[in-house]
């Protein structure tokens, strides 16, 4: 069978991090332009990675999305591909260093949409391809979609994201679906919203429901279901991931509807508890992930007090 090529999202959680972290915040917090962000993000990055201590990429990220996708590397036949919105397409072998930038929004690190000249997020696949382009990993390995496509042609791509993120490299999905020998058999892109039309034939959405079933929460919804597929399409020796992607559908479709009950409205007191507790237990964890684990258990609290709140527990503790 042909290699299976797991592309899944960085994490906001990463190990290493300082004050003297590479950060797209020192970067945007002027008025600069789209291409001087890129220019400087860039020259920052290929000049720091062969000057600083790095770590290998499956080590700097940390939660319980990249838990699961270490442990499907682990147990099954694949090669795992990171999508990192400050280093590009990484491989998980790549030696990187810990950074902060994210294609999600309302964060320090997040990078700017350029409305008045972009249209919606159009800048944020300007930047996936400025930086897939400029990686410092060029000399090693395919730095974009499209090439890893273009040299592995007979091989399987599973890419599970947020949507933020696959909003970003569709255009480098689309360019390199030509490389492929049936692209209908060969990709699969797992996350929860709609996207591109070009690409809806390869998509297969996520929902809470799913959640449910795999019995995780939303953080992990997308790559747990890419572990079950790899389980299913390597045990059963499979050749056509639509097929199967079909089949679970098919089979969720048997499952007894969730019940959802409204949020217990909370008091600021105990979401200062909450989070202070879910700091200590996941260090790493951002504000928006937080918010889903807050929700998912039932809570309820407004987002912006809750995210204010977040804030200001994570910057006073040590």
């Amino acid at each position: 069978m042909s290699n299976i090529h797991l592309i899944t999202t960085c994490t906001n959680g990463k190990n290493g991090l300082s004050n003297g972290t590479l950060s797209l915040s020192k970067y945007t917090s002027g008025h600069i332009s789209s291409a001087m962000l890129i220019n400087s993000w860039c020259s920052a990055v290929n000049s720091a990675i062969p000057a600083s201590a790095t770590v290998c990429a499956v080590d700097l990220y940390k939660g319980g999305h990249w838990a699961t996708a270490k442990t499907i590397l682990k147990e099954y036949p694949i090669d795992l591909w990171i999508l990192s919105a400050g280093l590009g397409l990484l491989n998980y072998k790549d030696k990187v260093l810990p950074y902060q930038a994210t294609f999600a929004k309302g964060y320090e690190e997040s990078i700017p949409s350029y409305s008045h000249q972009y249209v919606g997020k159009s800048f944020h696949r300007t930047w996936w391809k400025e930086i897939t382009e400029r990686s410092p990993f060029k000399l090693q390995h395919p730095t974009s979609i499209t090439a890893l496509m273009k040299k592995n042609k007979h091989d399987y791509f599973i890419i599970c994201g947020s949507p933020d993120y696959i909003n970003a490299i569709e255009i480098d999905i689309n360019n390199g679906l030509q490389y492929l020998n049936d692209s209908q058999k060969q990709l699969l892109i797992i996350t929860s919203k709609k996207i591109n039309v070009r690409l809806e034939p390869f998509l297969f959405k996520s929902n809470q429901h799913m959640a449910q079933w795999l019995k995780c929460n939303m953080l992990m919804l997308n790559i747990s279901l890419a572990r079950y597929l790899v389980k299913e399409f390597v045990d059963s020796k499979a050749d056509n991931l639509h097929l199967l992607s079909q089949q679970l559908i098919k089979n969720l479709e048997n499952l007894p509807e969730r019940e959802f009950k409204k949020g217990m409205r909370r008091s600021i007191e105990e979401v200062n508890a909450y989070i202070l507790n879910l700091l200590i237990r996941q260090p790493g964890i951002s504000a928006t992930q937080a918010l889903r684990i807050f929700r998912d258990a039932g809570n309820s609290f407004e987002e912006k007090r809750f995210r204010v709140v977040f804030k200001a527990i994570a910057e006073s503790k040590p």
